[in-house]
């Protein structure tokens, strides 16, 4: 029987991951071990969901690694063929796992695989798109860039589609490749660690596969929404790991040069933001440091990650 570990990261988000466990156990005919990795939600909260779930591994982490770095400490007490990293603000349809398995088992090329994601008013989430790149900087330019590849319509109406990233809300992957991969790049603390995951996965010949005939619900932000606090983190990030990818994954002679365009324009938006909004102002600050150690000092490192 087809056995498959579903890892997810939680932190602070118990009266979703409640739902989410929930629509696991139902899912039958199939084997499952799920591991959840709290990332030190630190509100005691985790003592009942051990007793409500016991069936399930319970890590808990004595700091909030991050995502990817959760993520692999999942993976590494896991020794099933499948792997499913999975959100804690997501829920699955009834019975849907094993029929997702029995099909990605049938066609061997479907390597790193997502599915259609819903929010809760059963619209798509559009949980996939193109690599960043010099003329995917920005919001318009992703525009321009999806009207000769594929609109986001074309993605979610088509059965299967090969998207560049999909989103890691909802990660299917056999575990012989998660160890091809080496995992999840633990540089990204949050955010772009999907992205950054499917190039790797691209430049091995691994194909990312977008399946709709599945879907589930994913209530986007339960996590990185709770407060001004972890919204400003959250923010933060996102600008951090833009970097991080670049630097990761750009040419070296354009390499510079697009950092200071990206910061240009991220420091445009954010200034005008900043007019109107406190938390701007704060995310402004914390990524202006940012900024400064990569460009005089080349240092493209999330602090987060670093602690």
């Amino acid at each position: 029987m087809t056995n498959l570990s579903i890892v997810i990261v939680n932190y602070k988000t118990w009266p979703s991951l409640s739902l989410c466990l929930d629509s696991i156990k139902k899912q039958e005919n199939i084997l499952i071990n799920v591991i959840v990795v709290d990332n030190n939600s630190g509100d005691h909260k985790i003592s009942d969901f051990k007793i409500r779930y016991d069936w399930v591994k319970w890590i808990e982490s004595s700091e909030n690694l991050g995502f990817a770095k959760a993520c692999n400490l999942g993976a590494s007490k896991s020794n099933s063929d499948w792997i499913l990293f999975l959100n804690p603000d997501t829920i699955l349809d009834k019975n849907s796992l094993k029929p997702l398995l029995n099909f990605c088992e049938k066609n061997l090329s479907y390597r790193i695989i997502g599915i259609k994601q819903l929010n809760d008013n059963f619209q798509n989430t559009n949980s996939f798109g193109f690599f960043l790149s010099f003329w995917a900087l920005t919001g318009p330019s992703r525009a321009v860039l999806r009207l000769f590849r594929g609109s986001n319509s074309y993605f979610n109406k088509n059965e299967i589609t090969f998207p560049d990233w999909i989103s890691g809300s909802f990660i299917l992957l056999r575990h012989a490749d998660y160890d091809l991969l080496n995992g999840w790049d633990e540089d990204f603390w949050m955010y772009y660690e999907d992205m950054d995951l499917c190039k790797r996965a691209n430049n091995l010949g691994l194909q990312v596969t977008l399946i709709n005939k599945w879907k589930c619900i994913h209530s986007h932000g339960k996590a990185s929404r709770k407060s001004d606090k972890i919204k400003i983190r959250s923010k933060s990030e996102v600008i951090v790991s833009s970097h991080i990818y670049l630097e990761k994954h750009f040419n070296k002679y354009v390499k510079y040069s697009t950092h200071l365009i990206l910061i240009i324009f991220q420091a445009f938006e954010l200034i005008i933001k900043s007019i109107f909004s406190k938390n701007y102002r704060d995310i402004l600050n914390n990524v202006s440091r940012f900024w400064l150690r990569g460009v005089f000092k080349n240092i493209w490192k999330s602090k987060m990650a670093l602690n």
